[in-house]
């Protein structure tokens, strides 16, 4: 009963009102081999030992001898002699036997069961039903289960009746990856190698072929023999294939074997054109292989539902009848016809693409190149190609994935279905990784291609013109892009890569502060991915939410999803997001003024896209303002891109313009005024962007009109403050100290509120400046001495000093009087009673665990910048 949790409180719910003297009635359907019957014989068992009676019918494979008889078997009726014809008057002495049968029983709470209905007749589905009805009173739980594979039988109607009659259904879904996986454990006494994992996901799912497989496996002592996944198939699990394969007619047998041979999805036509017949004629064995529940129909053709079937079913076609198939279907290479075709094989297929879904993308890296190293199939060689691109392009190594991906789109007469899974991670791979023009041709020529290609790669197409289009600062271009992706995409049937575009919309919208939408987008994408079991992806969201956090003021939240992030991107070797997330938390520590910890963030230079490594370099010459100066930061703004991507951090242009006229830059402060206003000329639809421009001309002009308007409309609560504080800064060199402080005063609530403990302290240095002091202390209940004893004040300078900090460097660091710092230094070793600083760097080491995260960061301080970091 592995995976089946949900189902099983079902069967509780029901036994539970039949003890309470209740009735109900709990309908079980399913795919065949999915575990209706193990579910049923389950019930039976614990409605025994709770002392509930049990009537138990099944319809065998060849159906019911006569009408009832199931029922009356079960009731242990005997049938009455001529009772069988089906009349209306043997029906009337049949339905008052079994009522009277039922009657007898229901003294106490009886369970009837029966199962497999789909094969029952309509004389018997009627009968049910009308008992179900007549019995309604009594204390009878009705327990029926049907094949979903018969999609045109009378059990389907009776299941529907009864639904909408408000009885509770529930479907037997494929098993979890995490139940197969626990499954698999189970029957190998131990954690099972990949390619053991591999044959186990080949079943799709499927509790009855996992169980036969594994079953077979070790009656046959297959199981010791370490590569089980080379192991002959088990002849227990060949006799269930079988038993699903014989009692197809001929048309549909032969449809099974060819699509079983060439191991790839076919369309109907295509089959058609290779068994010598119709796409209409070949409608009825289409119908009744889906029906037996053997073949499914996909976008990309008729394929096996389950690929272990499929490996069986080819495995016993006789090798002269498969080259002949073969050698029909053109597939062979011309080198290689001397044997059969090695096609990528569906248990490898699947389970490789599970592995990259899934993030484990080493073992699925590792698993293609296995695969392409014995292949021989033109076609199974570029599918492998394609899954093996996929992993690259996750793990940040855009030059490979490009490679592998035009080897795939070099060879002639691809599948189609290949042909957009190259299609779909070049775009991804080039957009990203590369500049953004590099895209922009092929992306138009598969919008303009539409007949050539799917829907899944001309999302990709628009993804990777709204990705250039962001990245050229026509943001409203980029998401009317993206949010067209999205729409692409989730008209798809599969959906299975809709969270790129939603990604790539919430990045935009998160760009220009539109960040209630981006959370709805971005609550999308996680929805598409989680319900794919694409964790591969969950990394960037993770990133993504970070940097949605920050810009909202809620940094601990942000550090909360960045951590995340960072977990993920580890786990599953994504550096990609693993860069965004370091940037987020650099940000937040520098807004802390942590500065030793956003650089600790900073530490490693970030591969992959160029926003993370715009972002990086943004952030690295920060910090180095923070520490050393203008002048230390403008050698490393020198290295950012041109044109400036500003779109990505509109807040970016005022700081620059501070730190440029602050190192006596004014031409280099002009064209970042310049790049911003463009860029809000360009999407005037977004205010942020807007008031970013106007903060800038503000400073380079001296213009406190212009940062009177930036601090109006800005959506981004810390950008707004920043406008408000150079403002105040502004009117207070020009001697209008009343006003000064009045802005200076909004731009401390605003840094209270979210949390930005450097930029407050430089604001109340600044208010000091105009005459006014505002308490930064606040009161709390701690103990008298200890390191809780500590205030916020003490605990930061306490930091600074263990970290080898002078009494000066504090001072600069914390925006107060070095007197100011001797005086709470004074308090920090009585409270600690402690007398020279090496002890209180052992007292601080003891602690560092705990405080990693919220501890004020140390460097060597330079002289105190005009402005702090971080803006």
């Amino acid at each position: 009963m592995r995976g089946r949790d949900r189902e099983w409180r079902h069967v509780e719910s029901l036994l539970w009102r039949l003890r309470r003297g209740g009735s109900g009635t709990l309908l079980v359907d399913g795919e065949p081999g999915s575990g209706k019957s193990r579910l049923l014989s389950e019930a039976v068992a614990e409605a025994s030992e709770r002392g509930i009676g049990v009537v138990h019918g099944r319809v065998e494979e060849l159906g019911e001898l006569a009408p009832c008889s199931m029922l009356l078997d079960a009731l242990d009726l005997r049938s009455e002699p001529g009772g069988d014809d089906g009349s209306a008057r043997s029906g009337s002495l049949d339905l008052e036997r079994l009522r009277a049968g039922f009657e007898r029983l229901a003294t106490g709470p009886v369970l009837a069961v029966f199962d497999d209905l789909q094969r029952a007749d309509p004389a018997t589905l009627r009968m049910l039903h009308t008992l179900h009805d007549l019995l309604a009173n009594l204390p009878i739980g009705w327990l029926m289960s049907r094949s979903t594979a018969p999609d045109a039988c009378q059990a389907v109607a009776l299941f529907d009746i009864l639904e909408r009659e408000g009885t509770d259904r529930v479907t037997l879904a494929p098993l979890s990856s995490e139940a197969v996986a626990a499954l698999t454990a189970d029957a190998v006494g131990g954690s099972p190698d990949p390619a053991t994992r591999a044959l186990a996901a080949s079943a799709g799912g499927n509790p009855l072929l996992i169980t036969e497989l594994f079953a077979g496996l070790r009656e046959e002592g297959l199981l010791s023999g370490g590569d089980v996944a080379r192991a002959r198939t088990p002849d227990r699990l060949r006799m269930v294939v079988r038993s699903w394969t014989d009692t197809l007619s001929a048309e549909a047998r032969s449809l099974v074997e060819m699509i079983a041979v060439l191991r790839r999805s076919l369309s109907l036509e295509h089959a058609a054109s290779l068994l010598d017949t119709t796409p209409a004629a070949l409608l009825t064995a289409t119908e009744e292989a889906t029906a037996a529940g053997i073949l499914l129909v996909t976008e990309h053709g008729l394929t096996f539902r389950h690929d272990l079937v499929g490996d069986i079913v080819a495995a016993g076609i006789p090798p002269s009848v498969r080259r002949t198939l073969l050698d029909h279907s053109g597939v062979l290479m011309g080198a290689e016809r001397a044997g059969p075709a090695r096609l990528l094989t569906g248990p490898a297929s699947s389970a490789i693409e599970a592995a990259v879904a899934s993030g484990r993308l080493d073992e699925a890296e590792q698993m293609a190149r296995d695969r392409l190293a014995e292949h021989g199939s033109v076609y199974g060689a570029a599918e492998l190609r394609c899954l093996l691109a996929d992993t690259m392009y996750l793990t940040g190594r855009g030059d490979e994935a490009i490679h592998e991906a035009e080897t795939v789109l070099a060879v002639p007469g691809l599948p189609r279905h290949v042909r957009d899974r190259a299609t779909l991670v070049h775009l991804y791979a080039t957009a990203r990784l590369r500049g953004a023009g590099c895209s922009r041709s092929f992306a138009q020529e598969v919008i303009d291609g539409e007949d050539r290609y799917g829907p899944a790669a001309r999302t990709a197409a628009l993804v990777a013109l709204a990705i250039a289009e962001r990245r050229e600062g026509r943001l409203s271009s980029a998401l009317a892009l993206a949010e067209s992706a999205e729409r692409l995409a989730g008209a798809d049937a599969t959906k299975e890569r809709r969270y790129e575009a939603c990604l790539t919309a919430a990045a935009v919208l998160v760009d220009v502060h539109r960040l209630d939408e981006a959370q709805a987008m971005l609550r999308q994408a996680r929805k598409e991915m989680f319900g794919h079991g694409h964790m591969a992806w969950a990394a960037d969201a993770s990133a993504l939410a970070a940097r949605l956090e920050l810009l909202a003021g809620h940094f601990d939240g942000a550090v909360t999803e960045a951590r995340r992030a960072l977990d993920l991107a580890g786990a599953l070797h994504t550096p990609l997001s693993a860069a965004a997330a370091g940037a987020v938390l650099a940000a937040v520590a520098l807004r802390r003024g942590e500065l030793q910890e956003a650089a600790h963030h900073l530490a490693e230079r970030p591969g992959g896209t160029a926003e993370a490594r715009f972002r990086h370099a943004l952030l690295g010459a920060q910090v180095a303002e923070a520490r050393a100066g203008p002048r230390s930061a403008m050698t490393l703004l020198a290295g950012l891109p041109h044109p400036l991507p500003l779109g990505m951090e509109p807040a970016a242009s005022p700081w620059m313009v501070r730190v440029a006229l602050a190192a006596d830059e004014r031409a280099m402060a002009g064209s970042v005024v310049a790049a911003a206003e463009a860029l809000g000329r360009a999407n005037h639809a977004f205010p942020t962007l807007a008031a970013a421009a106007a903060h800038a001309r503000g400073l380079l002009d001296g213009d406190r009109d212009a940062l009177a308007l930036a601090a109006g409309p800005a959506e981004d609560v810390w950008a707004r403050a920043s406008a408000e504080e150079d403002l105040g800064t502004m009117l207070a060199a020009a001697g209008q100290r009343v006003a000064a402080a009045q802005s200076l005063d909004r731009a401390l609530r605003l840094y209270d509120g979210i949390g930005s403990l450097r930029d407050s302290a430089r604001i109340r240095q600044r208010l000091r400046g105009v005459g006014v002091r505002h308490r930064h202390w606040s009161y709390a209940e701690r103990p008298v001495s200890g390191w809780e004893s500590l205030t916020e004040t003490e605990h930061g300078i306490s930091l600074l000093a263990a970290d080898g900090c002078t009494n000066r460097q504090i001072a600069e660091q914390m925006f107060i009087s070095v007197h100011t710092v001797a005086f709470h230094l004074r308090h920090v070793f009585r409270k600690l009673s402690i007398r020279s600083r090496v002890e209180l760097a052992r007292l601080a080491a003891e602690q560092s665990g705990d405080v990693s995260v919220s501890r004020p960061a140390q460097g060597a301080a330079g002289p105190p910048p005009a402005r702090g970091s971080g803006e």
